[in-house]
């Protein structure tokens, strides 16, 4: 009986929630720190992931992990594609990749919370 509850948590974390399944919304994660957001940033996010489809949207997000005033934020980088396949190719490329002294994460990020602006997932 175990396996089976076993096996069933396995298939729903492969397909997950059906919005994520058919995202075209990639989330790049520990790619830049706070100090390294500029005004070119924005323009090499996107020339750099236009390598692997048409770019819609890019939306450069800082995030405060806590209330202090002192607490660390967090930069995420939000690519919208306009197809999913071009977005897991840029996913295929860029995840693990070292990007100034920083290895990059690179995910697929739900398609309803974006559309919500909701990027705090």
């Amino acid at each position: 009986m175990l396996c089976n509850a076993t096996f069933k948590v396995s298939i729903q974390t492969i397909t997950g929630p059906f919005s994520l399944f058919q995202s075209t919304v990639m989330v790049l994660r520990n790619m830049v720190g706070p100090e390294d957001i500029d005004d070119d940033l924005e323009g090499e996010v996107t020339e750099e992931c236009g390598k692997f489809g048409a770019v819609n949207r890019v939306i450069i997000y800082q995030e405060k992990q806590g209330e202090e005033e002192d607490a660390e934020v967090i930069v995420k980088i939000f690519v919208e594609f306009s197809l999913a396949s071009e977005m897991h190719k840029a996913i295929q490329a860029l995840n693990g990749r070292w990007f100034g002294g920083r290895k990059v994460i690179a995910e697929i990020y739900d398609q309803d919370r974006f559309d919500n602006s909701d990027l705090s997932a």
